[in-house]
């Protein structure tokens, strides 16, 4: 099937439930823009920083430390309970459960009068991000067709990102504003995003995979035949798509019976230090420092006076880099886009590092600063920003992908800003060093699996032999993941469901 005929099977009602449950992207894309320009408005400042005579308050190296870093512990909190949450409620009532702890939070924030009761109503939010970055990439892709599964999955990131240029622009706003109206407005637009999903979610279908897995296939059909075309259903292909997945579901469990320790053996490990190679090298290749640190970093090179323009003008390059992989990643593949954007990280990376560290500034050393800086981050889209949530989504290792996301993000936010004030400019040269490692990872290791349905990549990392990233997209595979992988593609099944049940039955015979 081409992306051409794969777009035919989009219907209305597919974009309304990947729009309302995208809806949660700008819970998680402003929470995480905000706080960025926050802790350099005068308006915060006054409530939250330590005063100094003759000048506006600042916020000491620890304490903005502990406020950008203590936050992922609520984060961490939310990706551990996403699976065994997600297995009890379903996605949907994940979502409601997600608004009503994030209309908490904020109220938590916005009432707050010192710094310590702010960060608490930020850890609490951090805790809905946590769920939020597992929730929906995971719905997107269990939804979609493989050929499009990179696109709607990716959207996360886009859509992260244009909550983030909300949210700058709204510090923007507020660079002059010495009440407290000039911190309070900003976060109160987070109320926004919260009522829209609470209205849009209820109108939506639960994922046919969660139903099925549940046992309840009549719902799953139903659900599935109001998200594929008429002709699609006319024609049987519902029924079939059904039992399909069924079988494979079974097979499926019967390969993901591990526990923690199992992650770094057998078949597993490969995946688990595939997703944690990404998201380290995503995060600490200087996408984390740009979203934590990007005004303080400008400020700290001479550029106050423009800094919230310049990090509007780099989260707006942030999106279109993450629009340019969604809508290439599933023609060009994975592996291409993460090898670009990963050598352009690393060269911007160390202009940063050369340009900014220079004793005397220049007119042109700024340019050059401001201009790799917005290059950089419009490169981490196109290499590990959009892949590392469309790869661990398909590889099925969503929870430990997102977990080692919220480390590395602790790890950058916290040591970011000691590292910054000894070396200044010159942390470009780790950022770059990090880069590179994701390079190297991204021309020999990193996976293809585009066009791959969900069922036969497990196939794919269940046979235990080692592959070079390139060699993953010419293997064949057999029995669960062909059958459905071959519904999906052509839209009838030359493997008959039978033989992917007696798959099943003897793999599960083996385990037991």
């Amino acid at each position: 099937m081409t992306r051409s005929t794969a777009w035919r099977q989009i219907t209305p009602f597919f974009i309304y439930c990947i729009v309302s449950f995208s809806m949660a992207d700008f819970i998680f894309g402003l929470d995480t823009s905000l706080f960025g320009g926050l802790q350099a408005l005068p308006g915060f400042l006054n409530v939250f920083g330590v005063p100094r005579p003759g000048k506006t308050p600042y916020l000491p190296t620890l304490r903005k430390s502990i406020m950008n870093s203590v936050v992922f512990l609520g984060r961490l909190f939310g990706v551990f309970c996403f699976e065994p949450l997600t297995e009890r409620i379903g996605y949907r009532f994940l979502v409601v459960f997600i608004v009503g702890v994030q209309l908490v939070a904020v109220i938590i924030e916005i009432t707050s009068k010192e710094w310590i009761q702010f960060t608490i109503g930020r850890v609490i939010s951090y805790m809905t991000i946590g769920f939020i970055e597992a929730c929906v990439p995971s719905y997107s892709a269990e939804i979609a067709p493989p050929e499009l599964r990179g696109f709607f999955s990716g959207m996360f990131v886009p859509i992260q990102t244009a909550a983030g240029i909300w949210g700058t622009g709204m510090s923007r706003a507020f660079t002059n504003e010495q009440g407290r109206k000039g911190w309070m407005v900003p976060v109160g637009i987070q109320f926004i995003p919260i009522v829209f999903t609470f209205g849009m979610i209820w109108f939506t279908v639960e994922s046919p995979r969660w139903l099925i897995s549940k046992g309840r296939h009549e719902e799953a059909l139903q659900n599935l035949k109001r998200l594929r075309p008429k002709e699609h259903t006319d024609d049987g292909l519902a029924e079939a798509e059904i039992e399909a997945m069924s079988q494979a579901l079974e097979y499926d469990k019967s390969i993901k019976e591990a526990g923690w320790l199992e992650l770094f053996s057998g078949s597993m490990w490969r995946r688990t230090v595939s997703v944690a190679l990404m998201f380290f090298v995503y995060e600490a290749g200087g996408n984390q420092f740009s979203s934590a640190y990007g005004t303080t970093f400008f400020q700290s090179v001479g550029l106050a006076s423009k800094s919230f323009t310049y990090n509007i003008v780099i989260t707006l390059a942030g999106f279109i880099g993450a629009m340019v992989a969604i809508t290439t990643t599933d023609k060009v593949g994975r592996r291409p886009l993460c090898i670009i954007g990963s050598v352009s990280c690393v060269i911007w990376n160390v202009i940063v590092a050369v340009m900014g560290s220079k004793s005397d500034l220049s007119t042109a050393d700024v340019n050059a600063v401001v201009a790799s800086f917005v290059l950089l981050v419009f490169s981490t889209k196109v290499a590990f920003a959009i892949h590392s949530f469309i790869v661990t989504t398909e590889m099925g290792v969503m929870m430990v992908g997102a977990s080692f996301d919220v480390l590395s993000s602790f790890l950058v936010t916290f040591c970011s800003p000691y590292i910054l004030a000894k070396i200044g400019a010159k942390i470009g040269y780790v950022f770059a060093a990090i880069s590179f490692i994701g390079l190297v990872y991204a021309v020999l290791f990193l996976p293809e699996l585009r066009g791959r349905s969900l069922e036969e990549v497990d196939e794919l990392f269940e046979k235990p032999r080692f592959r070079w990233g390139w060699q993953y997209e010419g293997v064949k595979t057999t029995g669960a993941g062909a059958a459905i992988s071959q519904l999906e593609h052509t839209g009838h099944l030359d493997v008959e469901v039978e033989e992917v049940r007696m798959e099943s039955d003897e793999k599960t015979n083996e385990k037991s």
